[in-house]
């Protein structure tokens, strides 16, 4: 259905996963099918795991970092020190925005913030009449601040447990209120009751190589890496500690600031028209993004409905 000068095969060799849908070999197009996958958020079962692999002792984590390059960071990985926060982050751009400024990164936690690219929540934004779907099943008031979500650990306890579509999430040992409180506990999110601030000031910043184990969970891996999980620091850091005030949760500043969201949209990086073809490996060249369930990988390899393939 596509002619010879756009139906080609982006991503051949590429892990494998569901179909989009009925008509779609491929789900490089797939948009009201697509999601973010939830075992990408900070202290998921398989984020520890992979951070259990890793040959040293530091979290690991996926967002959007404020960058100017070629693919506007996608793919790249970025080691930062956070103050108040007991060890080094290593994260991995897989999403872009345009609120993300020069040296922010912005992290996937339990319930961020939905954000303007929502799919996580539909009832009482209006967006549910549009025939959208959503991720998670009731009302988008327990979710807190569009942009952070929930303000205080306690008000996890009143987010919904499960996906609407539950089983996977259930298998996996996660649940949305405790990937919330367990972002709370590491201090990537700072709470309102004890704390003025929301946003963790980001100490230091470099970018290193992707650890296979959290590329697993991804599956984009630029091919221009560094060679170490260690780098000298980007133009702006070591931050001196000015940039604490920035920080603030009622600042529109957050350079050095570490943000975080969850929107469970499908992220920038499993879009091919956002991805340099010379700049990634071969198989692993597009984010493989979820189903509704937010775990189910939705195939990403090659085949095509229209002329995004």
């Amino acid at each position: 259905m596509c002619s010879s000068s756009c139906g080609k095969c982006f991503n051949p060799g590429s892990r494998p996963g569901v179909l989009c849908n009925q008509t779609s070999t491929s789900g490089y197009l797939c948009q009201d099918e697509a999601f973010a996958c939830m075992d990408w958020s900070f202290g998921s079962t398989a984020m520890r795991s992979a951070e259990d692999e890793f040959e040293e002792d530091v979290y690991f984590g996926v967002g959007s970092f404020g960058s100017d390059d070629q693919m506007s960071g996608l793919g790249s990985c970025f080691r930062l020190r956070v103050a108040g926060i007991e060890k080094d982050l290593i994260v991995q751009a897989i999403n872009t925005g345009s609120d993300v400024q020069g040296n922010q990164f912005d992290l996937q936690v339990g319930d961020g913030g939905f954000g303007a690219n929502n799919r996580c929540v539909g009832v009482g934004l209006g967006a549910a009449s549009k025939g959208n779907t959503f991720m998670f099943p009731g009302s988008s008031a327990v979710w807190g601040e569009m942009y952070g979500g929930v303000t205080s650990r306690d008000q996890c306890a009143g987010l919904p447990e499960y996906p609407t579509d539950s089983a996977a999430m259930k298998a996996s040992g996660d649940s949305l209120v405790a990937l919330c409180e367990y972002s709370f506990d590491k201090k990537v999110r700072l709470d309102a009751n004890t704390s003025p601030s929301s946003n963790p000031t980001i100490l230091d910043l470099a970018r290193v190589k992707c650890p296979d184990a959290l590329v697993e969970l991804t599956q984009i891996q630029r091919n221009d890496d560094p060679a170490t999980f260690s780098g000298p620091s980007l133009p702006g850091f070591p931050n001196n500690g000015t940039a604490v005030a920035q920080c603030q949760h009622n600042s529109w500043d957050l350079s050095y600031c570490l943000t975080r969201m969850m929107d469970c949209a499908k992220p920038s990086g499993s879009w091919t028209t956002n991805v340099k073809e010379s700049l990634v490996i071969g198989g692993k060249k597009v984010v493989q993004f979820c189903t509704a369930d937010g775990y189910t990988r939705v195939d990403v390899q090659c085949g095509c409905f229209d002329c995004n393939c």
